[in-house]
């Protein structure tokens, strides 16, 4: 009877400490821009609108997770098309931790690096598929260095994504 206990005490503690993560979701998949609350930020965003369609809101993520220096020195990018939010995404690029991969994997599930390679030194993306959203964990190195990404999409707005990326390609390819 004390091990089944302690095993839930240990479960809540676990589960308590996800909840207490940083709640970066200041608006839901399908709200207009309009509906996002600004003044609650203390922070003006940096929005910018693009030629397919969208506008990119980027917030600091200090500015929302104050107390988890986890997330510091990383971006917020809401993506807006048809001004319905589509995307919401992290941003954490030069740091040399691993801190997105981390909290992934930790509310999303985990997955397995390849067998004696260091977590800093991995390259690559993981998919993970929930009820309502498709999410996206991406390592990648970068002009200076390393960057972090987590993509969550909505799965009622996969089809829009995929409208909105395909207009980006169309517009890269012209570019050759």
């Amino acid at each position: 009877m004390k091990k089944i206990l302690l095993k839930i005490f240990v479960f809540f503690i676990l589960l308590s400490e996800v909840a207490m993560a940083c709640n970066f979701r200041i608006a839901n998949f399908g709200d207009q821009k309009e509906d996002l609350n600004i003044e609650s930020l203390n922070y003006e965003p940096l929005m910018m609108p693009d030629r397919f369609g969208g506008e990119n809101i980027m917030i600091p993520l200090e500015t929302i997770c104050k107390n988890d220096k986890s997330f510091w020195d990383t971006k917020l990018i809401l993506l807006y098309v048809d001004n319905q939010l589509v995307r919401i995404q992290l941003y954490r690029p030069l740091m040399d931790d691993r801190n997105l991969m981390d909290f992934a994997m930790k509310k999303y599930g985990q997955f397995n690096l390849p067998e004696g390679l260091p977590k800093k030194e991995w390259r690559g993306n993981y998919l993970w598929i929930k009820n309502t959203e498709t999410i996206e964990y991406i390592s990648a190195n970068i002009h200076d260095g390393h960057a972090e990404y987590l993509e969550i999409v909505g799965k009622l707005y996969e089809d829009k994504m995929a409208i909105y990326n395909e207009e980006i390609g169309k517009w890269l390819d012209s570019r050759e």
